[in-house]
């Protein structure tokens, strides 16, 4: 009867120690994935236009360049959303920033 309790507790505790690690591997496959993104930028204003390129791959967190230049929730969400190859154009301020999405 104590076998079997010891192999019934291990055997919880490798499902368990397996639904840790599945759940591990999701989390850093999705912190991974935001550093892959690649985004061109162009910021158009009445006296300039200025194109870029961001590569979230230096970020440690998602959408950094976007919160640092002062996107709203709304902004971040509608970025967050992007396929690849899409193009949105947010006003901020008195630029129009234009962003698609390449990878």
């Amino acid at each position: 009867m104590a076998n079997r309790l010891v192999s019934s507790h291990s055997k919880r505790i490798v499902h368990r120690a397996g639904q840790a690690g599945r759940w591990l591997a999701a989390r850093v496959g999705a912190l991974c994935e935001f550093q892959q993104r690649i985004w061109v930028v162009s910021i158009v204003n009445d006296t300039y236009t200025d194109t870029f390129i961001v590569n979230e791959g230096s970020f440690e967190q998602p959408m950094q360049w976007m919160h640092r230049k002062g996107y709203s929730a709304e902004m971040l969400a509608r970025v967050e959303a992007m396929g690849r190859s899409q193009v949105i154009q947010l006003e901020l301020g008195d630029a129009s920033h234009r962003l698609m999405r390449v990878k």
